[in-house]
This record gives structure tokens, sequence and C-alpha cells, in this order.
């Protein structure tokens, strides 16, 4: 049997990544900080996965095994100088801690004349397995040189709706058919011997990268931002208002002209990767997404290059419409919600300065700018 190491075994870690290496038959061996998320998958040998699209039916994930991250070193380190492949799931931000002890594990496989390991980070962020390296060499326990002559290091992009469900008696993690989970092919040794079956192997991750920010985290966000001005309370509910899901879905079609115009996607692709990712996976039954999870920090999710104003600035660079997606930020600007602290401080400086003000600040358009003065326009329509 091949053997996998995983760092985080939460939601993502067992249900998404370690989901797909069992399917690739792998046994498993997760190193997680928390001791009692250890102790359990050390005394069952497995956990459940329930079908959120299948009547919530059972899936066992069997030949797994955890180590605990601050008492077991010795076995971490063995496991990866032996393993076929290493995986994260710890947050983009933790992977810096993570790094000292995957480079000792990598030091400790090239010292045995191991052959190459495949390492991905499978974070929610954009080239994370090269934020993951980088950190290993600024941990100054590795250098570049001998990382790359231990492992291979290809990005992916990954996406997958979980959530902590009991069903049958037991507990485990719901999780849904549609995911995406795509890698970096350039970066493999050996393109004939995928590491992760049902895996999207590419040449361009980029482009992939943009289509998943620009049309599924888009059409997420836009549907939170127009769900609470319409006063609705989770995502679930929003998508029974045919107006929103109109409004959403142009959205969105106006963020993938920009990726068919910039990346030569085919429209038909992209129609059915909306479908696919956006619509089929928010409306299944038994699902209640918050509004106020989903609009979370509105300066970030109004930033240039992210997934509302990002593909609405190339759409305006092409001369393709983008009505929907500036009502989108418009909407975003008028967010409020006193238990976020982005939402808090940009109502904070809109009161303070004006909205062509945060217009400025936070997206970094002119005064003058025919997206700016759309913007307003719409923005003063909705307060």
């Amino acid at each position: 049997m091949k053997t996998a190491v995983h760092f985080g075994a939460g939601k993502i870690g067992k249900g998404f990544i370690g989901d797909l290496l069992h399917d690739s038959g792998y046994d498993i061996t997760f190193v997680d900080v928390n001791q009692s998320v250890v102790d359990t998958l050390n005394k069952d040998h497995q956990y459940s996965l329930f079908l959120l699209d299948h009547d919530y039916k059972e899936k066992v994930i069997d030949h797994v095994k955890a180590y605990f991250t601050n008492t077991d070193y010795n076995q971490i380190i063995e496991e990866i100088a032996n393993a076929e492949i290493v995986t994260t799931s710890v947050m983009a931000t933790n992977l810096v801690k993570i790094a000292p002890l995957l480079a000792d594990g990598l030091k400790s496989r090239l010292n045995k004349g191991k052959k190459k390991v495949v390492v991905m980070a499978c974070e929610n962020a954009i080239m994370g397995t090269d934020m993951l390296k980088k950190a290993m060499i600024d941990s100054g326990n590795i250098t570049e040189e001998q990382l790359d002559e231990v492992g291979v290091y290809p990005n992916t992009a990954v996406d997958r709706m979980v959530f902590e469900g009991n069903h049958h008696g037991k507990n485990g993690i719901e999780i849904d058919d549609d995911y995406e989970l795509v890698i970096e092919a350039n970066k493999l040794d050996d393109l004939e011997n995928k590491p992760i079956k049902n895996a999207e192997y590419v040449k361009n991750l980029g482009m992939y990268l943009e289509r998943k920010i620009y049309m599924v985290n888009c059409g997420h966000t836009v549907t939170s931002y127009f769900g609470y001005i319409k006063g609705y309370k989770t995502i679930q509910d929003s998508l029974k208002d045919p107006e929103l899901v109109d409004e959403m879905k142009k959205a969105v079609m106006e963020s993938a002209s920009a990726l068919e115009r910039e990346y030569g996607f085919k429209h038909e692709d992209l129609v059915s990767y909306y479908d696919k990712m956006i619509i089929n996976r928010y409306t299944t039954p038994g699902i209640a997404d918050p509004v106020t999870r989903v609009a979370r920090e509105p300066i970030r999710k109004i930033a240039p290059n992210e997934r509302i104003m990002g593909p609405a600035i190339k759409c305006e660079k092409y001369g393709l419409d983008n009505e929907y997606l500036l009502k989108a930020c418009a909407c975003a600007l008028a967010y409020k919600y006193e238990k976020d602290k982005q939402a808090v401080t940009l109502q904070k400086f809109i009161a303070e300065n004006g909205v062509e003000a945060a217009i400025k600040k936070y997206i970094g358009l002119d005064k003058n700018d025919r997206m700016t003065k759309r913007i307003v326009e719409i923005y003063n329509s909705l307060v």
C-alpha cells in the first residue's frame, strides 16, 4: 500500500484531501495540533464521511493513523521520509508553522537516499505550495537545492464544501459530490504517474486559480451581499429568490466573459462550471450557510485583485459589461455587521470620509473613474 502524510486533520483535511488520498490507494498518516483528534483517529483508524447528494450515505475512510505535532517529532520525520506524497490543509497562514518540521522530514528523506516525493499545499491560497517551499527555506532547516533534490512541489487550486455532521448515530463530515482539485502538472517529474485520482492536471494553473476566485468565490460572495441587502439570513434562502439568482448569475457571467477574453476558456465550459460549482452545490438540501459568514471581511473582498473588483476591472479593460459586479461592490460597501471588524472599519471610514474616498482607499479607483461613479450611484440608491 502507498503511504501519504497529510498535515491538518480538520474538515478539509479529512473530508476533502483525505477522501481523495484514500480513493487514490494511500494509507494516510495525519499530523495535527489537536491531541483529541489524533487520539480519536488512532483509536478507530477510520472515520465517516456523509454524502450530501446521496441522502447522507456513509463512506468510511480507513487505513488511517495520526501523530501529534508537539510530541511525535521522530515518528513524523520517519513517516515523511517514507511517504509517496505529503499534503497540507492547515490554512495558508499556518504553513510557516509546519515548515520546520516538514523540512526536517524531507532532509531525513534526502539523507536516506529515498526517491523524490510529491509535496503539495492544498490551501485556499494562490500558489500555496510556493509559500510552503519558501517557508521551509526560511526556516534554515533545509536549503533550496536540497528541497529540489528530494521533492517536487506543484501548486494547487482547491474547493469543496465540508460540514460537521451526525448521521446514522455517528459523528463525521458531510461532503458534496462537486469539488475542484487542480494540480500544476509541469511541476511533476512523471506526468504518466498522477499522484491523486480524479484531480485535474493543468499547465497554466494561474488561469484556473482565477476561474475559481472569479467565478466560485465571486458567486458565493455576490449572493451574500445581494442577500444581505434583501434581508435574507442564509445563502440558501437568498438562492430561493429568482430575481437575486438572475442578478448573481449575471455578475458571475460578467466574470466569465473576462476569463474567456483573457485566457481563451470556452463559454460553454464556463457555463457548465457555473452550474456544477455554484448552483448545484449551494442549493443542496440540508445546507444552511449564514450570509454573515460568507460576507465577512468586506474590505478584503472588494480589493482590486479579489473576487468582485478583480473581474470587474478586467471587464472594464476589455470593454465588457460589469454592471452587476459593480452592484455587488456597492452592496459590499453598504454591508453593516457589528461583529465583523472589517465591516465596522469600513462603515466608520465611509461615515467620516464618504463612499468615494472609501473606493479610492480600498479599491484604488479615482473619483472620476466610470466605475467609481457607477458604484456611488448604486450605493446611494441602497442607503
